[in-house]
């Protein structure tokens, strides 16, 4: 053991490092040099994937059911070779759209969804916050096995606590993570920014605890033992049972769970709350994905290279038992008189449940905020001027409250089985969001119908299959409905879905949330039809790399605001500086009207750049709803001024009776100044092609 008072120390200058690393890049950032604009900390940064589950429970999970915690790893690196195609596509879109979260992408690109990007946070929230609870888990977990005396009962060592410490760890890490989310995740409310300190942090981290668990496995492969060779025959000779550990194609380690497993981590890589965060809105350049696709695998590898031969001598050691296996990584350390070593372990595991904390709840409080509060904002109708200082400490209550639900989830289920394989259950959970993800890249039919049922039925059945059988087995609920299925229906057993049998739990639970969910959600796209909403969205995410010139001179806004009247509007989301700011980026040398206005052209432009701007800060649907609503409230609205000639075809040989035609036509939809603007319109159009007298005309 190690005293109480030399861990606490050491983890609070961990935190010290950390702290002054993320504000380091901060102040470099203000000074034009940005720490994170580099391939390596891109890299680095990914490994946040890299949780306590990877540290702690790939050992145990090796030492119980065997090779099979390497699908975990295999997926992400597979799903890599496709991030120049895919992972790029999402970036270049996010970018030019302002996307805040993957709940404010896949609202986007349905039309700006605000029902689709609230269904898409509450389901992300459902899925993670036990993933953030496993976190806390693991650190209170490791922190006792330092500062508690060690004993062998038989041949396993357990924590005997002589002593009682009064000392919540988990509630001290979370106080501090959610302090450090507030910092340097919340400074400010535009969420398109990047947050250079906190990336700068995940990258430090992940450097920690590869270094950490590399130490470990060499201590344990050529410290206890004579190298890898040594470890397998005396594993393969002393339990010639458990070979199957080693093998695929027997009992947990069937064809279907690897395969399984596969894509399981293929999409929770790309979906997850986190990993969006960092692969896609904290990116700083395309370039460094294409650095990436080789540098996270590289990764992947070397923190997996002792995993295997850790639990393997784990098993030896302690005779075969299993009971203490997630937490041989630090227990071989302590018990074989290397406690700086386990110490060192120690801040690598924190590291990696600290990265996965931080980043979560600083990405779940911006979707919250997007799509759950602001709606609910602007239904109050609020007369404020400055919404802004309310909305970000809004976003830091949200950082706080996520990371302490996790920590009152910990709290109430303690150690019961249902936080066992919460990794997995979050896993699936993200991979919900791929049909909606995917399909919505490159499939033009795709419409919101079909993604919000979808979404909806496949988190139905993933509540269903994983986590109602996860409470039954921590007792929180009867044990017939897993035995007898709902209702006594045996079609209905959360594990045996409409009689489907033979499965393990994960292969079971993946195709039946995929079959509802991909199949509800091609299903009714295909019986359905795209609003107008989302068919302006389509070609923005379908056909991003080809970009279509903006024909701004169909549209106008009639009663348009002037100038000084959009900047307020933003500045009452983003603030009277952010606002200036905007605006003046955007006008440029554009030329400005004694009325404070701009020419009616490039009004809606205005109003589109107005948009993008309370985007980065609000989420794309909250923006529309803002900006429509103000331009509704004043009597405002954009109408197009040539639909009524888009279809006239005028050949050059056409009669001055065809355009009186026009003329006429144009006369009774209009009056007055609408009317010369739209005649106006007319000449410029016709007069160059047809070389018509103007007078005449007139």
């Amino acid at each position: 053991m190690i005293s109480v008072t030399v861990v606490a120390l050491t983890s609070l200058l961990y935190f010290g490092i950390l702290f002054g690393v993320a504000y380091y890049a901060d102040r470099q950032r203000k000074r034009g040099h940005s720490l994170i604009d580099n391939p390596s900390v891109y890299s680095l940064s990914l490994a946040v994937y890299c949780t306590s589950w990877t540290f702690y429970g790939s050992v145990g999970r090796a030492a119980t059911t065997g090779i099979d915690f390497l699908a975990i790893y295999l997926g992400p690196t597979l799903i890599a070779f496709s991030w120049w195609f895919l992972l790029r596509k999402i970036v270049r879109i996010s970018k030019e759209q302002n996307i805040a979260s993957i709940a404010d992408f896949v609202s986007s690109r349905y039309g700006k969804s605000s029902l689709l990007g609230a269904i898409v946070t509450v389901f992300a929230v459902l899925g993670i916050m036990p993933y953030i609870a496993l976190q806390l888990k693991a650190v209170a977990r490791t922190f006792d096995l330092l500062v508690y005396p060690l004993v062998t009962s038989g041949s396993a060592m357990h924590v005997l606590p002589k002593f009682d410490l009064h000392f919540d760890s988990a509630l001290v890490v979370a106080v501090i993570l959610g302090i450090f989310g507030i910092i340097f995740g919340a400074r400010r409310l535009d969420t398109s920014e990047r947050h250079d300190g906190l990336v700068a942090a995940i990258a430090l981290e992940s450097v920690v605890k590869i270094i950490a668990f590399v130490a470990a496995g060499l201590f344990v492969t050529y410290g206890l033992f004579d190298g890898f060779a040594d470890i397998f025959h005396d594993f393969l000779t002393r339990f010639p049972e458990r070979s199957y550990l080693l093998r695929l194609g027997t009992g947990e380690n069937s064809y279907a769970h690897w395969l399984s497993m596969t894509i399981i981590s293929m999409m929770a890589i790309m979906f997850l709350p986190r990993q969006f965060h960092i692969m896609v809105i904290e990116n700083c350049r395309e370039e460094h994905i294409r650095s990436a696709m080789w540098r996270f695998p590289a990764y992947m590898v070397v923190i997996n290279l002792f995993v295997i031969p850790i639990a393997l001598g784990g098993l030896l050691l302690a005779n075969g038992d299993t009971h203490n296996a997630d937490f041989f990584v630090i227990t071989l350390p302590l018990q074989y008189g290397q406690p700086w070593l386990a110490l060192l372990v120690f801040l690598g595991g924190f590291s990696a449940s600290a990265g996965m904390v931080m980043v979560s709840s600083v990405a779940l409080s911006t979707m919250i905020l997007n799509h759950l509060l602001i709606p609910i904002i602007l239904k109050l109708h609020t007369g404020a001027k400055d919404l802004s200082v309310l909305l970000i400490n809004l976003k830091r209550v949200g950082i706080i409250a996520v990371i302490f639900l996790g920590y009152l989830y910990y709290r109430l289920l303690g150690e019961s089985a249902a936080l066992v394989n919460i990794g997995l259950i979050s896993f699936v959970a993200a991979t919900q969001f791929a049909p909606a993800v995917i399909g919505g890249l490159y499939w033009r039919q795709a419409t919101r119908r079909g993604a919000t049922i979808g979404l909806i039925l496949g988190f139905i059945v993933w509540f269903y299959t994983l986590l109602v059988p996860s409470f039954v087995q921590s007792g929180w609920m009867d044990a017939s409905i897993v035995e007898q299925g709902l209702w006594g229906l045996s079609l209905l057993k959360p594990t045996e879905l409409f009689g489907l049998n033979g499965f393990d739990l994960w292969t079971h639970a993946l195709f039946w949330t995929m079959f509802v969910n991909l199949g509800s959600y091609l299903t009714i796209s295909l019986l359905t039809t795209p609003s107008t909403e989302e068919l302006e969205q389509v070609h923005k995410f379908v056909d991003v790399f080809k970009p279509a010139a903006i024909t701004s001179e169909r549209t106008r806004i009639t009663k348009a605001p002037t100038i000084i009247e959009f900047v307020d509007l933003m500045a009452k989301f983003i603030g009277i500086k952010s606002a200036h700011a905007a605006i003046s980026y955007y006008l440029g040398d554009r030329e400005i009207d004694e009325k404070g206005g701009l020419s009616e052209q490039e009004l809606p432009e205005l109003k589109r750049f107005t948009e993008l701007t309370l985007a980065g800060s609000v989420g794309a649907a909250p923006a529309r709803i803002i900006v429509d609503k103000y331009l509704s409230a004043r009597g405002s609205h954009m109408e197009d001024v040539f639909d009524l000639f888009g279809s006239v075809n005028i050949s050059r040989t056409a009669s001055r009776e065809q355009l009186s035609v026009l003329y006429d036509a144009a006369r009774v939809i209009a009056s007055g100044k609408e009317l010369q603007l739209i005649l106006d319109e007319i000449l410029e159009i016709f007069t160059d092609q047809f070389k018509f007298d103007l007078c005449v005309i007139r």
